[in-house]
């Protein structure tokens, strides 16, 4: 059987990491990486569970892979693990985020049995912890930017985020390997960096918070640029934002979920800031970060949201004016406490709303280049 692997990646930056790591685990092993599904022996998808609309994308490209090996891995592995198999049959394997290590051992292993008597479908969901020398296999498929993660996990445990129940308990990496793989990635020509975690600003490991870590990638001989994503609002600091005006290769760029501009929706969402406290922290952003630039997540349609509450979600886009944001839909996700909650808003006006600030944001972001411009 070839060696070729097609893996198609969905999803955050995040998961474009874990697609790095894993190319480069395979490519060890002896496999070939193709960008061709129909000259792949094994087609990989790792996925996302993060909205629904992301897990169709999915189901609709494994039901379409012709390859003789198919595996399901990331975040909807560890949110259906087992039913995968029945929802789609042909899926070979299905590999949790935490155990993506075990990736090139189990192709290897239903290779050996695949067409005969002893065919077997394998799924590994259950690690909690990744082995820091999975981020060392120096794949990457940027030659001058690379995503290096410094956290995994997440503990918010905001309501409607299916997140922690798919990536697990916020792990921290250890700064010495943080800054060891950034110099790995120095030496093999990149320039770019950005420093990954489902919270950024929650880094802390043996006394290295995320404002010293950023001061200790900053003097990297041979780093020309670096940013980080994503910051929580009430993990943000203003001494985070003097180390952005301060260090010369940290970009002047920060993004900041809102998800709603209501405080009613905020607490249901158990987000644990307020409407005022976010004002007052982009107040001080912007204060401190010269023409520093602002990016955020909007949710319309939270289960009981008002008409109220969404023109406060619009006034609050309106005074802020971000430079972009990302606004979605709502949709429940399994296991969460807002999936617990009727879907009150009815899909017309979920769209409805979307477009209303879409276009708000988009004539904001246009206004905001043409300033620039000038």
């Amino acid at each position: 059987m070839s060696k070729k692997v097609f893996l198609q990646t969905f999803g955050c930056q995040m998961n474009v990491r874990d697609s790095e790591v894993i190319c480069g685990l395979l490519e060890k092993a002896g496999y070939k990486i193709t960008e061709d599904e129909d000259k792949a022996e094994i087609a990989i998808f790792n996925t996302c569970s993060v909205r629904q609309h992301a897990e169709e994308k999915v189901w609709s490209a494994v039901g379409r892979s012709k390859a003789k090996i198919i595996g399901v891995i990331g975040c909807m592995a560890n949110n259906y693990r087992e039913a995968i198999f029945e929802k789609a049959p042909k899926v070979d394997f299905v590999v949790g985020t935490a155990d993506i290590a075990k990736i090139p051992a189990i192709i290897a292993e239903i290779k050996k049995h695949k067409g005969s008597l002893l065919e077997k479908k394998i799924y590994e969901t259950d690690a909690n912890f990744r082995e820091d020398e999975i981020y060392h296999t120096g794949f990457h498929l940027d030659r001058t930017h690379a995503f290096v993660v410094i956290s995994e996990g997440c503990e918010n445990y905001c309501s409607y985020c299916v997140v922690p129940y798919v990536r697990g308990k916020l792990r921290f990496r250890s700064s010495t390997d943080i800054l060891d793989e950034i110099r790995e990635d120095i030496e093999a020509g990149i320039e770019k960096i950005t420093l990954l975690g489902q919270n950024v600003n929650a880094y802390k490991s043996d006394g290295v918070n995320f404002v010293k870590l950023v001061k200790l990638v900053n003097p990297l001989q041979g780093l020309k640029e670096f940013s980080f994503i994503t910051s929580h609002p009430k993990d943000t600091s203003k001494e985070l934002f003097q180390a952005m005006a301060d260090l010369e290769k940290l970009k002047k760029c920060l993004h900041l979920p809102i998800q709603s501009g209501s405080d009613r929706i905020l607490k249901l969402m158990n987000r644990n800031y307020t409407r005022k406290s976010y004002i007052d922290l982009v107040e001080d952003y912007r204060r401190i970060v010269s023409n520093g630039e602002l990016s955020t997540d909007i949710i319309v349609g939270f289960p009981t949201e008002s008409e109220q509450d969404f023109q406060d979600t619009y006034d609050l886009v309106k005074e802020v004016e971000f430079n972009s944001a990302y606004i979605f839909k709502y949709s429940p996700r399994p296991h969460t406490e807002a999936a617990k909650m009727a879907d009150t808003v009815p899909k017309e006006e979920k769209e409805k709303r979307h477009k209303l600030i879409l276009d708000l944001q988009k004539k904001i972001s246009h206004q905001k280049k043409c300033q620039k411009r000038k």
